[in-house]
């Protein structure tokens, strides 16, 4: 008998082995483990070294999760693991691509075989094998956002949702509706409703949209970023072999960031693990997952024990990023929560001085008082690039970045464009340039184009049908003018003549302040919520365009300052040779994983932080703390928590009293300093009368 042929013998055979033998591995070289001895402490040595399960590893902030992370694939291919059958999934390439760097210098070249990537990195190269089985050719193109865009127009297209002449949402948003819908796990009806309802009476077409742009990304052989989760989701729940193979594939499975997946991806790498060979590894920190908004479910790690029975905890308490001042205030903040593992973080750093906290008389003050704080840094020897300003909504930098402009102190953006780069607060700078000169073509191209209906050849008509007339404001409105716009824009045009009046009205060219207040009481916050992503965000950005304007006594120099603001971007530099040395300002989102030696953390006031939102939303407030806590966790030497006690006018009303973030009011005194802010003017020039010299 050729046992050769006997089915029962084969490897490949197609029902699950019948019973498990163990092969005893040598233990790896003793170079590895002396180098981990000397380079983990015990309970990051404990985390590398574990036996083969499920492990939660909870990494507190500097407490050298790369490194744990890192040295365990590392300790696990030393041991004999085939470094092929190791899958480490990284939420960013850059993580990806440091922790694969960190592991050649211990293992060689072997650690380029480690399935090691983002989740859709792996989704990718999964599907590049098997996209036959849900009707792609693995051959497939990955559409990037530009692309995705220009297959959704011709979506809504066939959907109805372009041409009707009515405020309807743009494709972009369109995009950022479906994709909200896919990585939350919720229908459209529920991501517009909860998310975006002030587009519910376009629902049909958008379900419509949705169907038929998944029909044309499959005839084209297409897929987007969320279809690299998605369709390797589906692959695994619907093709039992396919499950089968990558879960004998990936003998040990690795997450980094585990607070920040979602519902698929934590579907994912537990069904992996569980139907293979039982080895999963989690690193994360409850404590800073922030992304709700993105999808991310806190229960992952929250209940990861729960879910997995007899998995094994390991807890990286020490911080070596700051100082034990530092570390006690971030404990105080995480004591307040009302959920998360139990920890108290312990830094290994010698002592600095405790966190202070400065209010001032307005967010114009508070912009003043952290720039003389930064330049005095530079002063002691804290370069730039050393410090960081990190808010917790994009708006609440604008005043910042005004006075940065100002004092000409070079920054970079990490929260998208700098201010008067975006696309709504060029919409507005549009509305009052026609006033300062109406003969001003860009600015009316880019304010006739707002409108459905008018595509470049009708605006470039209107455009000549009041450019010669004594008085192009007052033309605008005429028969002439309206003749050249389509019989179904027509009352969307009418009714912005009339918003056009309204600012008029305002005395713009003395008030830029009260113009930018008319057009925020008029129809653009309308368009703002049709055509782009975040807009009650966008509208909080224009509501401080309205605090930077009541500083300009004439429309004239208002708009002078902001123009070359915009053209400045921040650094007083001719193009290509800007400095090295820049301060960052970021969201707190975008600094997550980063330090410095001084932070910054202004508008410390009730409903900006915590934001007015997450009060009516379960877990909200906590969630805003653990922001806070990311924030307060990126410092390593200096904290500065700074707020308004007056927020100033604006169209929610006059002279706003700020009320100081409830979390700066559960620090116990005695981890914090207080300040407060005198202002210093300097000695004034001695009166001469005109003509003669000043008395010496």
């Amino acid at each position: 008998m050729d046992h050769r042929d006997d089915k029962s013998l084969r490897s490949d055979q197609g029902g699950k082995p019948s019973r498990t033998i163990k092969l005893h591995k040598q233990p790896g070289s003793g170079g590895l483990r002396e180098t981990l001895k000397k380079e983990l402490n015990r309970a990051q040595w404990e985390a590398v070294t574990v036996l083969d399960g499920f492990n939660l590893i909870l990494a507190g902030p500097g407490s050298g999760k790369t490194r744990v992370i890192t040295y365990r694939v590392a300790w696990l291919i030393d041991r004999g693991v085939p470094p092929e059958s190791i899958l480490l999934v990284t939420f960013t390439r850059r993580a990806a691509r440091e922790m694969v760097s960190r592991l050649e210098s211990l293992v060689g070249p072997r650690a380029g075989q480690v399935w090691a990537g983002t989740f859709h990195h792996i989704g990718n190269r999964i599907l590049r094998r098997s996209a036959d089985l849900l009707g792609y050719s693995p051959s497939f193109s990955i559409m990037d956002s530009e692309d995705q865009v220009d297959l959704l127009k011709l979506a809504m297209d066939d959907a109805g949702l372009t041409g009707t002449g009515k405020m309807a949402p743009k494709p972009a948003l369109v995009t950022k509706i479906l994709s909200t819908a896919f990585n939350t796990g919720v229908s459209i009806e529920q991501a517009v409703q909860g998310r975006f309802p002030g587009i519910v009476e376009w629902l049909p077409q958008l379900q419509t949209a949705a169907c038929t742009y998944a029909a044309r990304k499959k005839a084209a052989n297409c897929m987007d970023y969320d279809d690299l989760l998605g369709l390797w989701s589906r692959l695994v729940r619907e093709f039992p072999e396919q499950q089968e193979r990558l879960a004998r594939q990936f003998r040990h499975i690795l997450v980094d960031e585990l607070q920040d997946t979602n519902k698929i991806q934590i579907e994912l790498v537990e069904t992996l693990a569980k139907s293979g060979h039982g080895n999963l590894t989690a690193v994360g920190d409850d404590a800073q997952s922030i992304y709700q908004f993105r999808g991310a479910n806190y229960d992952n790690i929250l209940k990861f024990p729960e879910r997995n029975p007899g998995s094994k905890m390991f807890l990286l308490d020490v911080n070596y990023r700051s100082t034990p001042e530092i570390v006690s205030f971030t404990n105080a903040v995480l004591a307040h929560n009302s959920t998360g593992f139990e920890k108290v973080l312990v830094s290994a750093r010698s002592s600095g001085p405790r966190p202070l906290v400065v209010p001032t008389e307005d967010g114009h003050e508070e912009a003043e008082l952290i720039c003389q704080l930064i330049l005095e840094g530079c002063e002691q020897g804290i370069g730039l690039k050393s410090q960081a300003v990190l808010y917790r909504n994009h708006h609440d930098s604008i005043l910042i970045q005004d006075e940065l402009v100002r004092r000409k102190i070079p920054y970079q953006m990490r929260s998208g464009l700098k201010f008067f780069e975006q696309s709504h607060v060029k919409d507005v700078l549009a509305f009052l340039r026609i006033q300062a000169n109406p003969r001003d073509e860009s600015a009316w191209r880019r304010l006739l184009l707002m409108l459905p209906g008018i595509g470049p050849a009708k605006a470039a008509a209107v455009f000549d049908a009041i450019k010669d007339a004594p008085d192009p404001l007052a033309t605008v409105g005429t028969a002439q003018a309206l003749l050249q716009v389509p019989t179904k824009s027509r009352g969307l045009f009418g009714a912005f003549v009339g918003d056009l009046r309204k600012i008029q009205a305002a005395d713009p060219l003395r008030n830029p302040a009260a113009a930018i207040q008319a057009i925020l009481q008029g129809g653009y916050p309308a368009v703002v919520r049709a055509q782009y992503e975040h807009p009650e965000n966008r509208i909080a950005d224009l509501e401080q365009l309205v605090l930077l304007a009541g500083r300009s006594e004439a429309l004239e120099p208002f708009l002078a300052d902001q123009m070359l603001a915009g053209d400045l971007k921040g650094v007083d530099t001719l193009a290509g040779d800007e400095p090295t040395e820049t301060l960052v300002l970021s969201t707190i989102h975008q600094a997550k994983g980063l330090e410095w030696s001084r932070v910054y953390v202004p508008r410390l006031v009730e409903d900006s932080f915590p934001h007015a939102r997450s009060m009516n939303e379960p877990g909200g407030v906590d969630e805003e703390r653990r922001i806070f806590y990311v924030a307060v966790t990126r410092a390593m030497n200096e904290l500065f928590l700074t707020y308004p006690l007056l927020l100033g006018r604006g169209p929610r009303g006059p002279n706003m009293i700020a009320t100081p973030s409830r979390f700066l009011q559960e620090i116990p005194p005695e981890f914090l300093e207080s300040a407060q802010v005198e202002p210093e003017y300097g000695d004034p020039e001695p009166w001469a009368p005109a003509g003669l010299p000043a008395p010496e």
